[in-house]
């Protein structure tokens, strides 16, 4: 049987995905979204609140900390352990291209949405890189410091708000499909004994909001590029993504003639 607390966290995680995609309902229905401050909220209120809340439940802080919830995994789950949270982060953001290759048209082109995709994933890794580095937070697992936060909750949330702000116009449930499968993510990251919970709700928090500035300011950076393209005459723009073992990026290289 699953005790009170266990059933707090679950349905605590489970309700993140519906909340923020419940929100945005108001994005293709509200004519004042055009408005700087609509914007704002839209774009920075979930990931704050998010990133927020991990921050306040860190170790044993809050009504519900994360040694909490770690306590209530390890009674209930002890033995827990799957693979499957390695493949979920991405599934959002193939789903993009699978419902664009079967004819179902999102925002933007194919090299568009590719590259606002490369600049969101790259930001959240090294966002996640940089305050991995700087805090030196324990696994539950004691496995390393790099707990502080979640990559792979980072990485699953940016993809679902990708799916999010691709198919927003078409339908709600794009979104709440992505943020289902990017929470499970998170939810088997804890299960695994991979992180703790304020790890997977600042990875979330992060993921949502470097997509989410990557639609804002991609238009910007756009514009200018073109604007200077059509100046020279050519275009001397190239980004080509690379990967790793253990980094993850884009290389942008601007030929100055």
């Amino acid at each position: 049987m699953i005790d009170k607390k266990s059933l707090v966290i679950i349905l605590s995680i489970l309700m993140l995905p519906y909340v923020i995609a419940s929100g945005q309902v108001a994005d293709s229905l509200d004519t004042s979204k055009g408005k700087p401050e609509k914007i704002f909220v839209n774009s920075f209120l979930a990931p704050t609140i998010l990133i927020g809340a991990g921050v306040a439940t860190m170790y044993d802080r809050g009504w519900y900390s994360s040694y909490d919830a770690y306590e209530c995994i390890q009674k209930n789950y002890p033995e827990f352990h799957s693979n499957l949270d390695d493949y979920l982060a991405f599934i959002p953001a193939a789903a993009v291209y699978g419902l664009n290759w079967a004819g179902v048209k999102g925002k933007n082109s194919f090299v568009d949405r590719s590259l606002i995709y490369l600049v969101s994933f790259s930001l959240a890794v090294a966002t996640n890189g940089i305050i991995k580095g700087s805090t030196d937070v324990l696994r539950p697992n004691g496995a390393d410091y790099n707990s502080f936060p979640s990559n792979h909750t980072a990485i699953a949330f940016a993809s679902a708000t990708f799916l999010h702000m691709e198919y927003k116009d078409q339908s709600i449930w794009y979104g709440i499909a992505g943020y289902t499968i990017a929470t499970a993510t998170g939810m088997l990251r804890m299960l695994n004994n991979e992180h703790w919970m304020s790890d997977v709700l600042v990875g979330a928090g992060i993921g949502i909001l470097t997509t989410k500035v990557s639609y804002l300011l991609y238009p910007l950076v756009k514009d200018c590029l073109v604007s200077r393209r059509k100046q020279k005459g050519a275009s001397n723009l190239s980004l080509v993504p690379y990967v790793s073992p253990n980094h993850y990026g884009i290389f942008l290289q601007y030929q100055i003639h």
